[in-house]
Formats: structure tokens, sequence, C-alpha cells
């Protein structure tokens, strides 16, 4: 997809895209994160690795469509379409995980989605299952939380940057860390935000130049580049398992496998950051809100 606000290229080909996965085949990573409603990706993802003598742990995510009418038996009938469309793009006949999007409809239908993806495990199409979140929804995760805590949901994918606290503030962070979630962040540069300039910053996100200023200033007095105090902020946090990036090129996957030789930040600026970045506004964070 030709995604992130930072995208210069659009959409990589697929040409491209095989050498951006060969980069991160190349630089020792194991698991790519994919999505039913992510474009080409799950056919691109299939393609490869039927052509190359490699292999990955492939996490996806199905997404449901439910409202006030929906019923359990529709959704027992997208989750087997999706699961089946999936292991069709991805040609496997196992899929290792399979992340639901968004689960609001855990907090709408409760344990009886839960046994419909057991099922999915035990007749062996699915490996681990697991959810990806919205850090912002408070009520939306109180709602799933009773699910979620089971164990047979190992894997929560969230949303979590150095100016994104709200996961802390919610307490939802250390619920799931405490739960023994394997938590994977995602969206750690902010889909790309952090890597404007505020002079490129357009439509109502000219509210980021405090922010993102504040941010170079940050990242100036610990030695650090941006990209790699973002990083690191993550990389060193207590119970953040992985660590999901995008790319457009071979030479981002390269920069980003490189960033895990980044130090830690310290302590005084941990604080700093902890203070600085407690009130940013939710439209600069919130990347649906954005209207450039």
């Amino acid at each position: 997809m030709p995604y992130g606000i930072a995208n210069q290229l659009g959409q990589p080909d697929e040409s491209v895209a095989g050498r951006i996965l060969d980069a991160a085949m190349e630089g020792g990573i194991t698991c790519l994160d994919t999505a039913s409603v992510y474009g080409s990706s799950e056919q691109i993802l299939g393609t490869y690795f039927e052509q190359q003598a490699r292999s990955a742990h492939i996490i996806t995510k199905i997404h449901l469509t439910v409202d006030h009418e929906t019923t359990i038996t529709h959704v027992e009938e997208q989750i087997e379409a999706s699961v089946q469309r999936s292991m069709e793009r991805l040609q496997t006949s196992c899929i290792p995980a399979v992340l639901l999007h968004r689960p609001n409809v855990l907090g709408m239908f409760g344990d009886k989605v839960t046994e419909l993806l057991r099922k999915q495990v035990k007749r062996g199409n699915i490996g681990t299952v697991g959810a990806s979140l919205l850090s912002y929804e408070a009520q939306e995760f109180a709602a799933n939380w009773q699910q979620l805590q089971d164990d047979f949901y190992e894997i929560i994918q969230l949303p979590i940057n150095v100016m994104d606290r709200r996961m802390f503030a919610n307490g939802a962070f250390d619920r799931l860390r405490n739960a023994n979630k394997k938590l994977f962040a995602r969206s750690i540069y902010l889909q790309g935000l952090f890597f404007l300039q505020p002079t490129e910053l357009k439509g109502n996100l000219q509210v980021a130049d405090r922010w993102l200023t504040l941010l170079r200033t940050c990242a100036d007095q610990e030695g650090m580049t941006v990209p790699e105090l973002a990083f690191s902020y993550i990389h060193h946090m207590p119970g953040i398992a992985s660590i999901v990036f995008g790319a457009e090129t071979p030479k981002q996957v390269e920069d980003n496998i490189a960033l895990l030789a980044t130090p830690a930040i310290s302590e005084r600026t941990l604080q700093v950051l902890e203070t600085a970045f407690s009130e940013v506004p939710e439209l600069v964070i919130s990347p649906s809100m954005w209207a450039v």
C-alpha cells in the first residue's frame, strides 16, 4: 500500500517488495506482519516464499465487520472466509499467527468468538491467536479485556511511541504486561510523522510543529538522531517483545535493523520525555484524525 505520511515513493511494486523482503531475511528478521486489508501484501508474501528457499513466521490479521444487527453466525462466516482467503493468498495450509484487527467483536460476543477461533486452531488452520489494539480507545479495551486476558490470546499488537502515553495513562500497558502477553509495538515513528520537518506539516497537522521540535531537541540533548531516540525508547522498554516497522526500500529495512545497536536512553532523558509528552493533543497522536 502507499502507506505512511512520510511515504514519498508510493506502493512498492513486486520487484521492490522482493528486495525489501530479501533485506529483511538477510538482516536476520524472522517474523513478518501483514493483514487481509493491507492491499496486496498477503499475495506478495505468498508468492515470495513460494519462490524462495526461505521461510518466516507470518502474522496476519482478520478484520471482522460488526454492528448491532450482526449475529454470531455472521461472525463465524466472516472468520471462516477470512482465514481461508488468507491461507490461499499466503499459500499455506496453516497461518502461524492470526490477530483480530480491532477486537471490538470480543466485547460484543464474548467467549463465543474465542471458541470460534479455538476451532480454527484445532483444525490446524491457525497456530497462535492474538489481537491488534488501538491504545486510545480505553473504553473498547475495557470491554474486550475479559476475553483478552485469556492465555489463548498470546500476542497483543499495540501502537506505542515516545509521544503517545495513552496506553500508560489508562493502565492498559501494565495490564497486558502483567498478563504475560507478547507485546508487539507498532507505529513507533507515528506512521512516519517523526520524519517530517515542521515546514512539511499541512492541514490540521500543523499543530504538531511544537511537538516535533521538542522531539528533535530531546534527541539532540541525548546525542541521538530522532530515529535512534524513537527506536531506542521502545526497544529498551520492559515488556516489549518485538517491534513492527514498515519500509518503502531495502535501505530502510537495513537502517532499522542497524538501530538494534542503539544504546538505551539515559534515565534523565526518559524522565524529560515522560514530562514533555504528557499532554500531546489527541489530534497529533491519532492518525485517523489527520486531515492533510
